[in-house]
């Protein structure tokens, strides 16, 4: 784990799931979900984003830009805070953004969400399931809206790939 460590920081890779505030006291930690494992940072969930954006070579502020432009402006907007190879990865928040409260997942890790009380249970790829005090009608449509953005982000890869139909004006 400490590859992904870099002064004290932690990097998402392809391999987060989950990152999930945890409260102590009057701090703010992060327990991060790997496919393989778990530990705890000293980071609030949305300074991992953050930094992880910028590590990737965006931003924050222009990752949620993007994806609003792509699928319309949404609250609580799914991310896409990098990509490999043409695969996209997505993070769907659970709550706003700047809640104390909101969770960062993992598009691609989650298997399947199922309502519980007042509340959801998300089930991730590496079979653990966590409860959230978020609706799973509202998990249901960020699920949906992170699937539109996937797919607007696919179409363009596609578009990029094939040759222009259009001729190229003398000048060039």
């Amino acid at each position: 784990m400490d590859k992904k460590r870099r002064k004290g920081s932690y990097i998402v890779s392809f391999d987060t799931l989950l990152l999930q505030p945890v409260f102590k006291e009057n701090n703010i930690s992060t327990q991060v979900i790997e496919r393989n494992g778990h530990f705890h940072i000293s980071q609030k969930p949305i300074h991992v984003v953050r930094k992880s954006c910028d590590y990737y070579g965006g931003s924050l502020q222009n990752s949620t830009n993007s994806a609003k432009l792509a699928i319309g402006k949404r609250h609580k907007t799914p991310i896409i805070i990098a990509h490999d190879f043409g695969v996209p990865f997505i993070f769907l928040p659970t709550m706003s953004p700047n809640s104390r409260q909101n969770a960062w997942i993992a598009y691609s890790a989650i298997d399947n969400i199922e309502a519980d009380n007042m509340g959801c249970i998300i089930y991730l790829e590496n079979g653990l399931s966590f409860k959230f005090d978020v609706s799973a009608t509202t998990m249901y449509r960020q699920f949906a809206v992170a699937t539109l953005l996937e797919k607007n982000f696919l179409k363009k890869q596609r578009q990029l790939n094939r040759p222009s139909k259009f001729d190229f004006p003398d000048e060039y």
